[in-house]
């Protein structure tokens, strides 16, 4: 168990957005008063967008007054079960979780006892969250893939027939069913033939990626789009075709980061959707503040209706808008 931060409580800073951020961050509302309440973190495994999502969660907690630990599970799940024993055991007032994988969710509830926790990151079934107890704040996967099936049909209206390669993020994952699913059935709803040619995961990396796009290319299957659930896939899709002399065929991701926007300028990635982590981390925490404070989570910006979720918006970003997302 890797321990990032030593636990702080500091008053009220500036809430800094972080690179990228425009218009998709929670906060456009004031800072909610924290003071007094101690949140345990659980990171399922860092990288560069759960840094930003833990970055802007540390700043708007520490904004706040209230107290904020963070701990790595390095992708372990009896880590985080040990780490959720920490919390317990150390009297933390609530939880934010972004778990190893979704489907030990009622697990990890059970162990945080009397503890609310807000889940992050990868979400777990509806049937065990519950309203100003175990909720969750994220982006809804859905809209991802429905974004990169609306621009595939919007630029490629003449074909009756679209043949693509989807390759996706871990199996275990929430957001790579989302946005797979919801990709397919935005598709399939348009009356077009599509044909899915080629399909894998590649578990968010881009050398699995740019090995799968390889492999694929051998069977000389014809493809008219790749789509990748995140911008990391992407790249390394366009590595495979840089490699092997392709051009002109447009590969989409998820997430908007620096090298994929840096790809959309360079003309290399048509197409990624714009995942706010620097306001998923403040929804976050201010669902944690007003959970761990004994309140509840009425009046947070994105509260679903059935009080399960708090949605950070999700933003389409192409060749046309790509300077605002740097």
């Amino acid at each position: 168990m890797k321990r990032l931060m030593s636990a702080v409580l500091v008053a009220a800073l500036g809430v800094t957005c972080l690179g990228g951020c425009q218009a998709g961050s929670s906060g456009g509302d004031t800072a909610v008063n924290g003071k007094g309440v101690r949140i345990y973190v659980s990171l399922s495994q860092a990288d560069t967008f759960r840094n930003t999502l833990i970055d802007a969660a540390k700043k708007t907690a520490e904004a706040s007054g209230a107290e904020i630990a963070v701990y790595d599970a390095e992708n372990s799940i009896e880590n985080q079960v040990a780490q959720i024993k920490q919390a317990v055991a150390e009297d933390y007032d609530v939880i934010m979780c972004g778990p190893v994988d979704a489907d030990t969710a009622l697990e990890l509830e059970a162990l945080a006892g009397d503890i609310p926790i807000v889940f992050y990151n990868s979400c777990p079934e509806a049937s065990v969250l519950e309203p100003d107890k175990y909720i969750y704040v994220g982006s809804d996967e859905g809209v991802a893939g429905q974004y990169q099936a609306e621009y595939i049909l919007d630029q490629m209206s003449d074909k009756d027939e679209i043949n693509v390669v989807l390759l996706k993020g871990p199996k275990n994952h929430s957001a790579t069913k989302g946005r797979s699913e919801e990709f397919k059935n935005t598709l399939k709803a348009s009356g077009k033939k599509i044909n899915v040619v080629f399909e894998d995961n590649a578990d968010w990396e881009q050398g699995i990626a740019e090995d799968y796009f390889d492999l694929f290319l051998q069977t000389g299957k014809q493809f008219d789009a790749v789509v990748c659930n995140n911008d990391t896939m992407a790249l390394g899709v366009i590595d495979s075709c840089k490699k092997n002399g392709i051009s002109g065929v447009p590969v989409l991701g998820i997430d908007a980061t620096a090298d994929g926007c840096a790809a959309i300028r360079a003309g290399d990635m048509a197409f990624t959707v714009y995942q706010s982590g620097s306001g998923q981390g403040e929804a976050a925490v201010k669902a944690a503040i007003a959970l761990g404070s004994g309140g509840t989570t009425q009046g947070i910006e994105g509260l679903s209706d059935d009080g399960l979720y708090v949605w950070v918006p999700f933003e389409k970003v192409d060749s046309s808008n790509v300077a605002d997302y740097q």
